[in-house]
């Protein structure tokens, strides 16, 4: 698949956190990435990613593509893996309703934030893990590379295509 370009990555000083950095701003979203409210999520034996507080903010939960499209036992994957046509094409209709909503915010004036998980596959928005040997393997070895995930990469083209002003970014970084 062709590497997605051109997404702007707007900076902020405000950065989503657990130590309670929390916005009351009613012109202003933080859209989710689903684990970081719900670490159940996350593939087993993961380490949690940071926390998000999310009271006094307007929160959209994202969510969790790789437990819809594989369950809850899977195992870890990384983007090379996840990168094909049918899974693609799972994020760009699961992401649907959600980029009505959000477009629809943002006509109304409403800042949209997206906060994305470090290194997830699927969800990091400046950090995904990469690599990851096809076929039986006793140890699994994977890379982090700089970008965003699979369905990070399919949000940003969704609300670009519909001309939707936001930022994003992964939790915990400065903005």
């Amino acid at each position: 698949m062709k590497k997605l370009e051109n997404y702007n990555c707007s900076q902020t000083s405000e950065k989503p956190e657990s130590s309670g950095n929390k916005s009351n701003n009613m012109n202003e979203v933080m859209v989710i990435g689903h684990c970081l409210l719900n670490p159940l999520a996350r593939v087993k034996g993961v380490k949690p990613a940071l926390p998000v507080d999310p009271k006094g903010a307007n929160v959209i939960q994202l969510p969790c593509p790789e437990a819809m499209y594989f369950g809850m036992r899977r195992r870890e994957i990384t983007k090379d893996q996840l990168d094909h046509p049918a899974y693609r094409r799972f994020c760009q209709e699961l992401f649907t309703p959600f980029a009505d909503l959000l477009e629809d915010l943002a006509s109304s004036g409403i800042n949209i934030k997206i906060v994305g998980v470090p290194k997830s596959p699927s969800c990091g928005v400046e950090i995904t893990s990469v690599g990851g040997e096809p076929g039986k393997v006793k140890e699994f070895h994977h890379s982090h590379a700089p970008g965003p995930g699979v369905f990070m990469e399919e949000i940003i083209k969704e609300l670009k295509k519909r001309n939707v002003k936001f930022e994003m970014k992964d939790v915990g970084k400065e903005g």
